[in-house]
């Protein structure tokens, strides 16, 4: 049995992973935090703004999703991640240079397929760095740099708004200020890139007696025997990001209408919120996952059933008389997400074998491309009235897509914890 790396071989790769989580979680989360302005500048209502927030950064990473999960299996995983990381900076860039919603659809399909590509490379490689009975705390300090990019996200847009920062480009002149907001938060992937060159491809674990499942044909059918444990989980996963997403996204443009707030007036609360729940969310779980708790017949599987419910009164902050407390019940969602983060990862990299890895997450971020990625902003804003040109109830909203959809999520991961006691009694009990 091959044996993991030594603490000081690991520190380098961990550092660079999550500097590139840091970096995709600005990234993907800034075009929510600018929706308003951005909305006004190309003239469009809550529903296309819905779709650029959603299917522009979901659509190239669901049709090629898949195709990346092999890739991750079988290739360099750290090439992988530094051609990702680069390619979603130069698209970052291009979105602040979109002359039209046309353009800025275009430039974010191409940050979403960038950054569909890290997550399950990243997680192979640190499934392969790790013992597992480490990967827990491994994968919440990961997924810590995304809660510290979702911060970055609210708070560097509220600097370059409330300092009036713009950037001039020839044949172009002045930049209007969201537009410098994604040209600077650009320009930080393409050096990372370029460092992740000079980390070590970790030994794959396991790999010589898992080689059948080289062929995507083969992995498909290896997913679908464990069907009645990995649609379940996959389906309460999905479910909850629809809720995730949409409430999310929405979030900055809530605030603005909601209560009369220009974005410089909320985003370092609203930057603190994401960095606080994100933070104490990741570390929280990343004990939990490597605790006794997650040591039963179903692992970390009873977690997920609890988990989604901590995030309801997220779908009420529409009735909170004052947006500091509006923020807290925000704020439960933002402490659920990297708890379930955590807890879904571990439990695949646990369930799967190590060839299957890479393409199990490929096929959960494909599966929530599709259903939540895509359709959680959009569905938000037709829940709040938002179709056509208009702007919606984004408080309205909440509820009425937050609450069906995190009981709805509940209900999934139980079924997924019935079948994983199950399949424990038949492999004691054959």
């Amino acid at each position: 049995m091959r044996e993991y790396p030594p603490a000081r071989q690991v520190i380098w790769p961990m550092l660079l992973l999550f500097l590139g989580a840091n970096l995709y979680s600005i990234d993907r989360a800034i075009v929510g935090v600018l929706a308003e302005p951005i909305r006004k500048s190309f003239a469009i209502g809550d529903a296309q703004m819905g779709l650029l927030m959603g299917m522009a950064y979901s659509l190239l990473s669901a049709v090629l999703g898949l195709g990346l999960g092999w890739l991750v299996d079988h290739r360099d995983r750290r090439r992988l991640v530094a051609g990702a990381i680069a390619l979603w900076s130069v698209a970052t860039i291009a979105c602040g240079l979109a002359p039209s919603f046309a353009g800025f659809f275009a430039a974010r399909m191409v940050v979403g397929l960038g950054e569909a590509a890290i997550a399950p490379a990243a997680l192979s490689l640190i499934a392969d760095l790790f013992a597992p009975a480490r990967r827990g705390r491994a994968m919440a300090v990961y997924f810590i740099g995304a809660s510290i990019g979702s911060g970055l996200s609210s708070v560097i847009p509220g600097m370059i708004l409330r300092h009036g920062i713009a950037i001039t480009l020839p044949h172009i002149g002045a930049l209007e200020a969201w537009r410098t907001c994604f040209v600077l938060c650009g320009l930080g992937g393409p050096v990372v890139s370029l460092l992740l060159l000079t980390a070590r491809e970790p030994v794959r674990h396991a790999a010589a007696r898992e080689a059948d499942s080289a062929h995507m044909a083969a992995k498909l059918g290896d997913l679908w025997a464990r069907r009645a444990l990995v649609v379940p989980l996959y389906l309460g996963f999905c479910l909850f990001y629809v809720a995730l997403l949409g409430i999310t996204m929405w979030t900055a443009p809530f605030l603005t209408r909601h209560y009369g707030l220009p974005i410089t007036a909320f985003s370092g609360a609203l930057g603190l919120m994401l960095l606080v729940t994100g933070v104490s969310g990741y570390l929280i779980s990343g004990l939990l996952a490597d605790s006794r708790l997650s040591g039963g017949r179903a692992g970390r599987i009873p977690l997920l059933c609890a988990l989604p419910l901590l995030g309801l009164p997220a779908a009420f902050a529409g009735f909170a008389p004052d947006y500091r407390l509006s923020l807290a019940m925000l704020g439960t969602i933002g402490i659920a997400m990297p708890m379930i983060n955590v807890a879904m990862n571990t439990t695949l990299q646990d369930i799967l074998p190590n060839t299957m890895r890479g393409f199990g997450m490929a096929m959960l971020g494909l599966c929530s491309a599709v259903i939540a990625g895509a359709g959680g902003p959009w569905v938000m804003a037709l829940a709040g009235g938002g179709a056509g040109g208009s702007s919606g109830d984004l408080g309205l909203a909440f509820m009425r897509v937050g609450l069906p959809f995190l009981l709805l999520s509940s209900l999934c991961f139980a079924a997924a914890w019935r079948a994983a006691i199950t399949s424990a009694q038949k492999d004691e009990n054959p």
